[in-house]
């Protein structure tokens, strides 16, 4: 770290360790904060967003004012980002597709065309308004169904086109949290009370929900060599990812994600080791390495965010992400209910996707409890929330948005 006058400004120079530590103590702001107040807990706002916004808002006013300006080196964001999605990719089972049956493949489809369909919205009217299509992206899919962590994947890709891309991609990430919330329950309830619907018994899918919830549990000792194994296995797919990611540019001028090799492998390995067994895999740690991974990933991404760069972008995002937000609910009430049965359990799948379709699993999540805290269980419901829109959409994500930077970028 070291301190210098730059163009008569008090500036910092944080090293790549003391930006983690300020990243890691905004995180523990935003937990802090986020225990005291029930709006981030009811719309489950994460922790590093709360605490990462609260910093960017106060660098924005040291640099608007020319108290002070700070330098990050953000060199391990890169690293935790690659990471996180190695994890969701060993996440990723065919046998998952067989867990909810046709409901859940319906459900699927649906959330991967809503995705779709974001896309178009965001290019569409990004032209409309004149504003460049790559703002389409980041108020579409990768920040709405893709939540913040692919905000700030693609955001970086853009960034290194010369675009200001992170930043959008947060506040609209941040926007798709809020309204997917806000909106999710009160859908459900409106089609529950439109078309009289009650719950009714589906022992098949009951059956099918509380055989992926039991397989869920967690078996195995944890300890420092559990954790160094798994580790190990998670950066070693991740180097040899990063050699696929190099050998597609050089052999066929194909650019993808950093990450995208290696959550591209860690899905084959675990789809063997899933038949063969040659590693035990402890879940509760790859979970626990994917909640760290993105914790510090995130928090990185929030601190380094310059808001200053929004101000002549904020008409044409406010534009798009209107008109998506509309776009959405509208597909959730009249195409997702149908698709997806016309019953009580369909309703509550379009609170599960509101939440993840806008903003994140956990909203979705939130969304469906306050529901059916008051008009009873949809274990169907949950098994699909967490099967496609925690697992499998980042597969479609991964598509849609390479396509969509390679396009428009």
């Amino acid at each position: 770290m070291s301190f210098a006058i730059e163009e008569g400004v008090f500036t910092i120079n944080l090293t790549a360790i003391t930006t983690v530590a300020l990243a890691l103590l905004m995180l523990l702001l935003g937990q802090a904060i986020k225990k005291r107040v029930k709006f981030f807990q009811k719309y489950c706002i994460p922790a590093p967003v709360i605490g990462g916004v609260i910093f960017a808002v106060v660098h924005l006013v040291m640099y608007q004012t020319g108290i002070v300006n700070i330098n990050m080196d953000t060199s391990y964001q890169t690293d935790m980002q690659n990471l996180f999605f190695t994890c969701v990719g060993f996440g990723i089972t065919f046998s998952l597709a067989k867990k909810g049956g046709s409901r859940l493949i319906k459900y699927f489809i649906m959330a991967a065309l809503l995705a779709v369909i974001q896309g178009g919205v965001g290019v569409g009217v990004a032209k409309l308004v004149h504003a460049e299509e790559w703002l389409g992206l980041m108020c579409g899919p990768a920040a709405l169904s893709g939540g913040h962590g692919n905000a700030a994947a693609y955001g970086g890709i853009l960034d290194g086109m010369g675009h200001s891309a992170t930043v959008v991609g947060m506040a609209a990430a941040t926007f798709g949290l809020v309204t997917g919330g806000f909106f999710g329950g009160p859908l459900a309830e409106c089609l529950i009370t439109k078309y009289k619907l009650v719950k009714k018994s589906n022992s098949e899918e009951d059956t099918m929900a509380d055989n992926f919830a039991n397989q869920k549990v967690e078996s195995g000792v944890i300890n420092a060599h559990e954790i160094f194994k798994h580790v190990a296995l998670l950066s070693t797919l991740l180097a040899f990812g990063l050699l696929i990611q190099f050998g597609l540019k050089q052999l066929f001028d194909l650019s993808i994600p950093s990450y995208a090799g290696s959550a591209l492998l860690a899905c084959i390995v675990a789809n063997v080791n899933e038949k063969k067994q040659f590693f035990k895999v402890n879940s509760r740690i790859m979970a626990e390495t994917s909640d760290f991974t993105l914790g510090v990933f995130l928090s990185l991404a929030m601190i380094s965010l310059k808001l200053w760069q929004l101000i002549d972008l904020a008409i044409p995002m406010i534009a798009i992400l209107v008109v998506n937000l509309a776009v959405t609910l509208a597909f959730l009430y009249f195409v997702v209910f149908r698709i997806c049965g016309k019953d009580f359990d369909a309703a509550i799948m379009c609170a599960g996707m509101a939440g993840h379709g806008l903003g994140a699993s956990p909203t979705g999540f939130a969304n469906m409890d306050s529901v059916t805290h008051k008009y009873g269980e949809s274990k169907i419901s949950y098994l699909c929330v967490t099967v496609v829109g925690g697992i499998l959409m980042d597969w479609v994500l991964l598509v849609l948005n390479t396509a969509m930077v390679s396009i428009f970028g």
